[in-house]
């Protein structure tokens, strides 16, 4: 069975992690003797203090986990997650699905307040001074811009429909890499989607929003 390699990105709180766990746990119940990898790419920063840039990620070791030998007789799908998931060039290369997941300022920094419970006027100042300084600044400039690599773009409000999207496009893909895999059962029954509906050639993609 061939390594599928699929990337998601998106910005700040975007809820990358949890969808990515949505679909580790899909794949692992349509497809057997499989084994999904997380890539985190959170888990490759550069020692020493953010730069809120692409120098803070060692994409050189990630590239390298991702070309590295596989077990043949067991299928492995490889999950590579974190904002900068779709900024190397060498990594989008070695990617068969790209995905953004996409939000608004506004709600990124509600999320931010919400999340780090700045519940005083001195907390409030910090966090926002934070996110106009460094995190509204580096969306702008390194992630936003990766959305232009992207083969699917769902909004990050989609909590149910994106995971189940990206399901369906990797089984289109297993089934295309080999010829005709038997379909496994609907992975998300409340949804009707069919992957064949899904346009997943190189340089196009779909903006839900």
């Amino acid at each position: 069975m061939p390594r599928i390699i699929v990337s998601i990105g998106g910005g700040h709180l975007t809820d990358i992690h949890k969808a990515i766990l949505q679909i580790k746990d899909a794949l692992l119940e349509a497809f057997v003797n499989t084994e999904v990898v997380l890539v985190d790419l959170d888990k490759s920063l550069k020692k020493g203090p953010l730069t809120h840039t692409d120098q803070d990620y060692d994409f050189k070791q990630v590239s390298a986990r991702l070309c590295s030998a596989q077990d043949p007789n067991v299928w492995e799908a490889v999950l590579v997650c974190g904002a900068y998931a779709l900024f190397d060039p060498t990594i989008n290369e070695l990617c068969h699905l790209k995905v953004f997941l996409d939000s608004d300022g506004d709600r990124r920094l509600i999320d931010l307040i919400n999340r780090r419970s700045a519940k005083t006027p001195e907390l409030l100042a910090a966090l926002i001074k934070d996110y106009m300084e460094n995190l509204r600044p580096e969306m702008h400039k390194y992630i936003e811009p990766t959305k232009a690599h992207a083969d699917l773009i769902i909004p990050n409000s989609s909590e149910n429909v994106g995971p189940a999207i990206i399901v369906d496009s990797i089984v289109k893909i297993v089934e295309d890499s080999k010829g005709g895999i038997v379909r496994p059962r609907k992975l998300f029954p409340h949804l009707d989607f069919q992957a064949e509906s899904l346009d997943i050639e190189k340089e196009k993609y779909y903006d839900l929003s």
